[in-house]
Protein backbone atom coordinates (compact mmCIF):
# COMPACT_ATOMS: atom_id res chain seq x y z
CA UNK A 1 0.00 0.00 0.00
CA UNK A 2 1.35 3.63 -0.98
CA UNK A 3 1.89 6.38 1.38
CA UNK A 4 -0.94 7.87 -0.49
CA UNK A 5 -3.41 5.07 -0.46
CA UNK A 6 -2.79 4.90 3.30
CA UNK A 7 -3.83 8.57 3.77
CA UNK A 8 -6.86 8.07 1.67
CA UNK A 9 -7.49 5.29 4.03
CA UNK A 10 -7.08 6.61 6.97
CA UNK A 11 -9.10 9.70 6.48
CA UNK A 12 -12.29 7.36 4.92
CA UNK A 13 -11.54 5.60 8.38
CA UNK A 14 -11.81 9.08 9.99
CA UNK A 15 -14.82 9.95 7.97
CA UNK A 16 -16.74 6.63 8.62
CA UNK A 17 -15.60 6.95 12.55
CA UNK A 18 -17.68 10.95 12.92
CA UNK A 19 -20.54 9.41 10.67
CA UNK A 20 -21.01 6.93 13.14
CA UNK A 21 -20.72 8.48 16.05
CA UNK A 22 -23.89 10.48 14.01
CA UNK A 23 -25.83 8.04 13.88
CA UNK A 24 -25.29 7.10 17.58
CA UNK A 25 -25.80 10.85 18.47
CA UNK A 26 -28.76 11.18 16.01
CA UNK A 27 -31.61 8.68 15.67
CA UNK A 28 -33.35 8.84 12.77
CA UNK A 29 -37.09 9.19 14.08
CA UNK A 30 -35.68 12.25 16.19
CA UNK A 31 -33.32 13.53 13.46
CA UNK A 32 -34.17 12.13 10.15
CA UNK A 33 -32.54 14.65 7.98
CA UNK A 34 -29.22 14.80 9.83
CA UNK A 35 -29.44 11.04 10.27
CA UNK A 36 -29.73 10.68 6.42
CA UNK A 37 -26.82 12.73 5.77
CA UNK A 38 -24.75 11.02 8.37
CA UNK A 39 -25.71 7.66 5.92
CA UNK A 40 -24.66 9.36 3.12
CA UNK A 41 -20.85 10.29 4.62
CA UNK A 42 -20.61 6.86 6.17
CA UNK A 43 -21.31 5.43 2.76
CA UNK A 44 -18.92 7.51 0.68
CA UNK A 45 -16.05 6.56 3.48
CA UNK A 46 -16.77 2.80 3.54
CA UNK A 47 -16.78 2.64 -0.42
CA UNK A 48 -13.46 4.89 -0.06
CA UNK A 49 -12.03 1.92 2.19
CA UNK A 50 -13.74 -0.73 -0.33
CA UNK A 51 -11.94 1.12 -3.01
CA UNK A 52 -8.22 1.08 -1.43
CA UNK A 53 -8.17 -2.36 -0.91
CA UNK A 54 -10.38 -3.78 -4.47
CA UNK A 55 -9.38 -0.88 -6.50
CA UNK A 56 -11.73 -1.83 -9.49
CA UNK A 57 -13.34 0.39 -12.52
CA UNK A 58 -17.28 -0.52 -10.30
CA UNK A 59 -15.79 0.86 -7.31
CA UNK A 60 -13.93 4.14 -8.86
CA UNK A 61 -16.76 4.58 -10.89
CA UNK A 62 -19.27 4.33 -7.14
CA UNK A 63 -16.56 6.27 -5.26
CA UNK A 64 -16.79 9.30 -8.04
CA UNK A 65 -20.79 8.97 -7.41
CA UNK A 66 -20.65 9.19 -4.11
CA UNK A 67 -18.12 11.92 -4.02
CA UNK A 68 -20.59 14.05 -6.18
CA UNK A 69 -23.90 13.46 -4.04
CA UNK A 70 -21.33 14.41 -1.01
CA UNK A 71 -20.67 17.56 -2.28
CA UNK A 72 -24.12 18.82 -2.54
CA UNK A 73 -26.35 16.41 -0.66
CA UNK A 74 -25.73 16.47 3.41
CA UNK A 75 -25.75 20.33 3.98
CA UNK A 76 -28.83 20.70 2.63
CA UNK A 77 -30.15 17.87 4.78
CA UNK A 78 -28.12 19.77 7.84
CA UNK A 79 -29.44 22.84 7.11
CA UNK A 80 -33.47 21.09 6.78
CA UNK A 81 -32.56 19.65 10.86
CA UNK A 82 -31.29 22.48 11.91
CA UNK A 83 -34.05 24.97 10.77
CA UNK A 84 -36.72 22.45 11.97
CA UNK A 85 -34.78 22.81 15.29
CA UNK A 86 -34.43 25.53 15.92
CA UNK A 87 -36.54 29.21 16.41
CA UNK A 88 -36.39 30.03 12.42
CA UNK A 89 -38.46 26.81 11.71
CA UNK A 90 -40.57 28.71 8.96
CA UNK A 91 -37.16 28.84 6.92
CA UNK A 92 -36.98 25.08 6.85
CA UNK A 93 -39.19 24.56 3.76
CA UNK A 94 -36.30 26.65 1.79
CA UNK A 95 -34.13 24.04 2.59
CA UNK A 96 -36.57 21.44 1.28
CA UNK A 97 -36.69 23.05 -2.06
CA UNK A 98 -32.73 22.76 -2.67
CA UNK A 99 -33.52 19.11 -3.04
CA UNK A 100 -34.33 19.74 -6.15
CA UNK A 101 -31.41 21.01 -7.36
CA UNK A 102 -29.58 18.92 -5.81
CA UNK A 103 -31.49 16.06 -7.53
CA UNK A 104 -31.37 17.61 -10.54
CA UNK A 105 -27.50 17.94 -10.29
CA UNK A 106 -26.72 13.93 -9.14
CA UNK A 107 -29.15 12.67 -11.57
CA UNK A 108 -27.20 14.76 -14.47
CA UNK A 109 -23.78 13.74 -12.89
CA UNK A 110 -25.08 9.92 -13.41
CA UNK A 111 -26.68 10.21 -17.16
CA UNK A 112 -25.02 12.90 -18.32
CA UNK A 113 -24.20 13.86 -21.68
CA UNK A 114 -20.84 14.24 -23.42
CA UNK A 115 -18.96 17.92 -23.71
CA UNK A 116 -17.59 20.40 -20.98
CA UNK A 117 -20.90 22.80 -21.12
CA UNK A 118 -22.66 19.53 -19.47
CA UNK A 119 -19.81 19.95 -16.97
CA UNK A 120 -20.28 23.20 -16.58
CA UNK A 121 -23.91 23.26 -15.57
CA UNK A 122 -23.40 20.52 -13.34
CA UNK A 123 -20.77 22.43 -11.66
CA UNK A 124 -22.32 26.08 -11.70
CA UNK A 125 -26.07 24.28 -10.01
CA UNK A 126 -23.71 22.44 -7.29
CA UNK A 127 -21.71 25.49 -6.46
CA UNK A 128 -24.83 27.83 -6.50
CA UNK A 129 -26.49 25.18 -3.90
CA UNK A 130 -23.77 24.82 -2.03
CA UNK A 131 -23.51 28.79 -1.68
CA UNK A 132 -27.06 29.43 -1.11
CA UNK A 133 -27.13 26.76 2.06
CA UNK A 134 -23.86 28.41 3.32
CA UNK A 135 -25.01 31.54 3.44
CA UNK A 136 -27.87 30.23 5.02
CA UNK A 137 -26.06 28.31 7.57
CA UNK A 138 -24.03 31.64 8.19
CA UNK A 139 -27.62 33.13 9.19
CA UNK A 140 -28.75 30.38 11.54
CA UNK A 141 -25.52 30.83 13.18
CA UNK A 142 -25.83 34.75 13.52
CA UNK A 143 -29.49 34.29 14.63
CA UNK A 144 -28.98 31.68 17.43
CA UNK A 145 -25.44 33.12 18.52
CA UNK A 146 -23.55 29.08 17.78
CA UNK A 147 -19.90 29.31 17.16
CA UNK A 148 -21.05 25.79 16.66
CA UNK A 149 -22.07 26.45 13.40
CA UNK A 150 -20.15 29.26 12.38
CA UNK A 151 -17.76 26.61 12.17
CA UNK A 152 -19.96 24.36 9.98
CA UNK A 153 -20.46 27.30 7.37
CA UNK A 154 -16.26 27.60 7.74
CA UNK A 155 -15.94 23.62 7.04
CA UNK A 156 -18.88 23.30 4.49
CA UNK A 157 -16.83 26.11 2.61
CA UNK A 158 -13.35 24.30 2.94
CA UNK A 159 -14.89 21.20 1.05
CA UNK A 160 -15.40 22.44 -2.22
CA UNK A 161 -13.86 26.54 -2.51
CA UNK A 162 -10.90 25.87 -0.23
CA UNK A 163 -10.05 22.05 -0.96
CA UNK A 164 -10.23 22.97 -5.02
CA UNK A 165 -7.89 26.65 -4.09
CA UNK A 166 -5.44 24.38 -1.93
CA UNK A 167 -5.25 21.80 -4.45
CA UNK A 168 -4.06 24.38 -7.37
CA UNK A 169 -1.41 25.41 -4.77
CA UNK A 170 -0.08 22.05 -3.52
CA UNK A 171 -0.91 19.45 -5.27
CA UNK A 172 -2.55 16.64 -3.48
CA UNK A 173 -3.99 18.81 -0.95
CA UNK A 174 -7.03 19.22 -2.14
CA UNK A 175 -8.81 15.50 -0.97
CA UNK A 176 -7.02 15.44 2.94
CA UNK A 177 -8.48 19.48 3.13
CA UNK A 178 -11.65 17.77 1.77
CA UNK A 179 -11.74 14.82 3.91
CA UNK A 180 -10.89 16.55 7.01
CA UNK A 181 -13.35 19.58 6.33
CA UNK A 182 -16.36 16.90 5.81
CA UNK A 183 -15.39 15.08 9.23
CA UNK A 184 -14.81 18.07 10.88
CA UNK A 185 -18.65 19.20 9.58
CA UNK A 186 -20.43 16.10 10.56
CA UNK A 187 -19.01 15.97 13.83
CA UNK A 188 -19.89 19.80 14.11
CA UNK A 189 -23.47 18.83 13.17
CA UNK A 190 -23.83 16.17 15.82
CA UNK A 191 -22.75 18.70 18.10
CA UNK A 192 -25.36 20.99 17.12
CA UNK A 193 -28.33 18.81 16.39
CA UNK A 194 -27.63 16.37 18.96
CA UNK A 195 -27.29 19.28 21.72
CA UNK A 196 -30.76 20.25 20.65
CA UNK A 197 -32.57 17.35 22.50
Amino acid sequence: MSDNSAVSGVLNAVLCGVTGYGFYAMQPQEHPFAFSACLIGFCHGLLGLIDIFVGNDNTHKAKKTTNAIMEVVPLPLVNMELFFSGESNNIALGHGLFIVPMAISVLAGLIKGEGEEVDEAIDTLKLLTMLGNITSLCYLAINEGSMIMGGMAVLAFLTKIGSEYLETQIEGSGDPVKYLSWSGFYLLATFAVGGEK
